[in-house]
């Protein structure tokens, strides 16, 4: 599956000094994280910057989705800060930190399979809901108005994706590949800030991944969302990606530039494999 065509490598220097300018949309400093005897996460520091694509990888047992679960709410870490747009948010449950535009995609798939494809992408709105019960149960006034516009992002959503033709299909009936389009699409509706992706291409076939990633781009690009990717598809990460960070056993062992990790030998021997 070639990528290349989708992000030429040029487009790294401009974006990355770009970056390099401004704070960090979604930072962490310094994380801690055990289960018992096990460290997950050892004086793990992350950041993303406005506009970016940061991928995160490493074996099985690195500590990636455990990195993902402090920065969504999910996991508290034993020490350490996570700060979004500059305030500590390492407080906050999740549907706080959703509110506040962190959106997140899981490895499996989380949409409601009775409802359609409409419906489930309109859920990512309700953490964005100003109105209240009373007002939606009445549909009048403030809260008419509110899902009216819902709709219409729901529709945006449903025409980036082109899933235009199965608006009102159940989710239920649907592929893999659609699926986790959809899975997609509640999260954008969240209106994200950041959007963190769990391995949203795992199980897919080589024709679903190549159409992942180019929403994917998208969204980073056309839209300015910053991006986290873990992924497992080497192919995919340093294609797409601006920076790439390296965790193994719960330890950062790089992070730079796809070209620059390729070539470490510390990833080399810990995950990528000699060739």
């Amino acid at each position: 599956m070639a990528m290349q065509a989708l992000r030429p490598a040029a487009d790294g220097a401009p974006r990355a000094a770009a970056a390099a300018s401004a704070a960090p949309v979604l930072e962490a400093r310094d994380l801690h994280l055990s289960f018992g005897a096990i460290q997950a996460l050892v004086g793990v520091s992350f950041r993303v910057e406005p506009g970016e694509l940061v991928s995160i990888i490493g074996p099985n047992g690195a500590g990636k989705s455990s990195l993902l679960n402090c920065l969504s709410g999910f996991y508290t870490p034993s020490a350490g800060s996570i700060r979004f747009e500059g305030a500590e948010i390492g407080h906050l449950a999740p549907p706080r930190r959703a509110a506040l535009g962190i959106a997140r995609t899981f490895q499996g798939i989380q949409t409601y399979e009775s409802m359609t494809v409409r419906e489930n992408i309109l859920c990512g709105c309700h953490c964005r809901m100003r109105t209240g019960l009373v007002a939606g149960a009445l549909w009048w006034g403030p809260s008419r108005r509110e899902m009216v516009r819902f709709i219409e992002e729901a529709e945006t959503i449903i025409e980036f994706l082109e899933l235009e033709e199965l608006r009102h299909a159940r989710v239920g009936d649907l592929g893999y590949g659609l699926r986790k389009r959809v899975d997609l699409g509640r999260a954008l509706a969240i209106a994200p800030k950041v959007l963190i992706l769990d391995e949203p291409m795992a199980g897919m076939n080589a024709d679903e991944k190549a159409d992942l990633a180019r929403y994917i781009l998208d969204v980073n690009d056309a839209r300015d969302v910053p991006v986290v990717l873990v992924e497992h598809d080497m192919e995919v990460v340093m294609d797409i990606s601006d920076r790439v960070m390296v965790l193994e056993w719960g330890r950062t062992i790089a992070d730079g530039t796809p070209a620059e990790v390729r070539a470490d030998p510390k990833v080399i021997q810990a995950y990528l494999g000699q060739e």
